[in-house]
């Protein structure tokens, strides 16, 4: 079988890598798209993935947004045409879902941020199979347009997908000069993304870092702009390219974070976190905040206070947040059953029950817990 997966922003290399290898593993060709954005394909490259790059981001604008994500959409149609995939998988990529959708490929989406409205009307309508945390309510992506005969919820969160195969290696800790378990890693705010609405021109850890001052801070900014702003710290480290973020995660003593992926990637890895969004808060991150494996806060004051305690009892809440974690649902496992299961129907059977809009056959919506298999 050939599956199409289409790769759109710098974490979702890290939760594909494993997905990839595994359907290799299994015979399946495996077609890889992506975008220029954010350091993505210096990432895949990293990684060692073979891809199309079609289109890039179109930046904080809505018009910048709609060209950009309009002549993506064109190029990827003709390629998606010419390879003739069995199955799409994404995740939050606008325009993979319409292209699936338009061509009659049937798909598996998964979502994770229920705020990101605008985003997932354009995604949800045309999702065969939409696989999500279980901490957002499903009746948020009921009214973005999800079916409801095609969601499977999941125990779990995106990040610890990133986690197959990692091994920590100590060599970014040579390369930035840092010894293991001495320093904090924080990551600014997500300021071209379209949900946010927050302060663009100044981020919460400016204020955090002269609270912290004798701790070396490895903090990753997202624009040039930035960047420029945290120049003037002594103890702030700002990589110039990409490096092994998941070992400089693992070999932390805490991460501060003011979004939201690098902070779900610390806690996959154990490590204590530290929410500063200073927006509306993802279902996800409220519920890994009610489990007591992320702390949250936007004032500089609180934050630092908080980051001493974790760094004081550092090894207490190291061992809380794995013990919760392991208790978990990989997204991983739940995809590649889920696409064993889609194998196994054949390609009539899946035609008519795609257009029956019960592909996969999950409802049950009012518990928002686990749903049973129908």
């Amino acid at each position: 079988m050939k599956i199409w997966i289409d790769i759109t922003n710098s974490p979702h290399a890290h939760f594909f890598k494993g997905l990839i290898r595994e359907l290799e593993k299994s015979g399946h060709e495996v077609l890889i798209t992506a975008r220029e954005f954010d350091g993505l394909t210096e990432i895949m490259d990293m990684l060692g993935m073979r891809y199309y790059v079609i289109g890039k981001h179109g930046g904080a604008t809505l018009e910048g947004k709609l060209i950009a994500s309009a002549e993506r959409g064109y190029k990827l149609a003709k390629l998606i045409i010419e390879e003739k995939p069995d199955l799409a998988i994404y995740k939050h990529s606008a325009e993979a879902p319409r292209i699936a959708f338009g061509l009659q490929i049937p798909s598996i989406g998964f979502v994770d941020n229920e705020t990101a409205v605008g985003q997932n009307k354009l995604i949800l309508p045309y999702t065969s199979l939409l696989i999500y945390p279980k901490a957002i309510d499903a009746y948020e992506l009921l009214r973005s347009g999800a079916d409801a005969n095609g969601m499977r919820p999941i125990n779990g969160f995106a990040e610890l997908a990133h986690l197959y195969g990692f091994i920590p290696d100590r060599r970014v800790l040579k390369e930035l000069g840092l010894r293991e378990y001495c320093y904090i890693v924080m990551r600014t705010e997500p300021i071209k993304a379209n949900y946010f609405n927050g302060d663009s021109e100044r981020s919460v850890l400016e204020n955090v870092i002269p609270l912290l001052p004798d701790v070396p801070v490895v903090l990753f900014p997202r624009t040039e702009g930035q960047r420029k702003r945290f120049e003037h710290f002594d103890n702030v480290i700002m990589p110039e390219h990409a490096v092994d973020s998941l070992s400089l995660l693992y070999y932390a003593k805490l991460m501060i974070g003011a979004g939201g992926t690098m902070n779900r990637e610390a806690i996959a890895l154990g490590t204590p976190t530290i929410s500063t969004y200073p927006g509306k808060l993802l279902a996800v991150t409220k519920w890994l905040v009610e489990l007591g494996v992320e702390f949250h806060s936007n004032n500089p004051k609180e934050v630092a206070e908080h980051a001493v305690e974790l760094m004081e009892r550092n090894g207490v809440y190291r061992n809380h947040i794995r013990t919760v974690i392991s208790a978990m649902e990989n997204p991983i496992d739940v995809i590649l059953r889920e696409i064993e299961t889609y194998d196994e129907i054949g390609a009539f059977e899946v035609e008519k029950s795609l257009n029956a809009g019960k592909l996969w056959g999950y409802a049950d919506l009012n518990d928002g817990g686990d749903k049973k298999r129908k």
